[in-house]
């Protein structure tokens, strides 16, 4: 996700088009390559994370994504595989694009601080990464319940929609304090 990241980020600021190389207005000098290295990053990680994610969540949740039919490669399990992915990728993104948009902002606007030995390093891999994570949760839980194979169904929107109609909006968190602490540590 670093090289997507870094990788997409130079070649936009390499672009010599005005509205990808220059700050957004009224953002205090945040550049498009920030926003759009954080939605490449997000994609290479959905592509790599998923079937893990997958095979984690079905692991957890006591299924299985062993269909039973032998090594038979295939189409259709191929994008079982990817199970997922629309929320992998919605998390990642909302996850990782407002990581690097705070890594962005804390350099820029307090680089004396972030040059502090240790100090610097845990604001912006514990501190932002946390947020990131508070912010992209609601997705977590999303991409876990449609991976569980339990039936759930529907666009995200929908999916998100009915856990707060089960749940309330504290379902939407649900599980994120061991997650965070998992970031933050």
């Amino acid at each position: 996700l670093f090289a997507a990241y870094a990788g997409s980020r130079r070649v936009v600021e390499e672009s010599e088009v005005d509205m990808l190389v220059n700050p957004i207005p009224g953002s205090h000098g945040l550049r498009p390559s920030i926003l759009i290295g954080g939605v490449m990053a997000a994609a290479a990680r959905t592509v790599v994370e998923t079937p893990f994610e997958l095979a984690k969540v079905r692991w957890q949740t006591g299924g299985s994504i062993y269909t039973g039919k032998g090594f038979q490669p295939s189409w259709a399990q191929l994008t079982e595989l990817y199970t997922g992915a629309p929320q992998t990728f919605y998390r990642a993104a909302l996850m990782l694009g407002s990581f690097f948009v705070m890594v962005d902002y804390t350099e820029r606007l307090a680089p004396d601080l972030m040059a502090v030995p240790l100090l610097g390093g845990f604001i912006k891999g514990g501190v932002c990464a946390t947020i990131g994570w508070g912010l992209a949760w609601p997705f977590e839980v999303a991409k876990s319940l449609v991976q569980s194979n339990q039936g759930v169904r529907g666009s995200t929107l929908t999916i998100l929609g009915d856990i707060v109609r089960r749940s309330g909006p504290a379902g939407l968190w649900r599980g994120f304090l061991p997650g965070a602490m998992r970031s933050i540590v």
